[in-house]
């Protein structure tokens, strides 16, 4: 074989010299390469799985207070609905507050008015009454043309004027 490998080119001990330069060479790259840079890549996995954690937790954080925001939103909004709807029924209270002050003024103008309208027609009554006093008088005077003192006919008169009044 010896033969074989002298034809082919073959040199044993440059093989083995270079078997052993090889092993002698990973050895030497594992220690001083591959090492730091196996472990400056497990640096940077650890420094992008941290980042990727910080981001998780910076995104929970925001769903958190997303969710709180949300929160404080629907509670302002229910508490405008009830400050509005306090609103309406004040106005509401507001308005039939009015209208009964307006009704009650206006009842007392109308019964100040009719009352006014009763005393002008009492007051037109008793005018009434003295001018028909006056005209019987003076009727009764020309009819028995004597004269009866005017105490007399005022009284007889009015006792008339009364029975008139009671007929009504």
């Amino acid at each position: 074989m010896a033969e074989l490998f002298k034809e082919l080119g073959i040199n044993l001990h440059v093989i083995a010299a270079q078997i052993i330069g090889f092993i002698l060479l990973w050895m030497l790259l594992s220690k001083f390469l591959f090492k730091p840079v196996i472990g400056l890549l497990d640096a940077r996995k650890d420094e992008v799985k941290a980042t990727y954690d910080a981001a998780e937790a910076e995104r929970a954080k925001a769903d958190e207070y997303r969710a709180e925001y949300e929160k404080r939103w629907a509670e302002v909004e229910a508490e405008a609905r009830v400050r509005i709807q306090e609103a309406v029924k004040d106005g509401e209270t507001s308005k039939a507050q009015i209208i009964a002050e307006a009704r009650g003024r206006s009842e007392d103008i109308l019964r100040r008015g009719q009352e006014q309208l009763d005393r002008e027609r009492e007051k037109t009554v008793a005018e009434m009454r003295e001018e028909v006093v006056d005209i019987a008088l003076s009727a009764a005077s020309k009819l028995i043309g004597e004269s009866m003192d005017d105490a007399k006919h005022r009284k007889l008169i009015s006792e008339y004027v009364d029975k008139i009044g009671v007929a009504e």
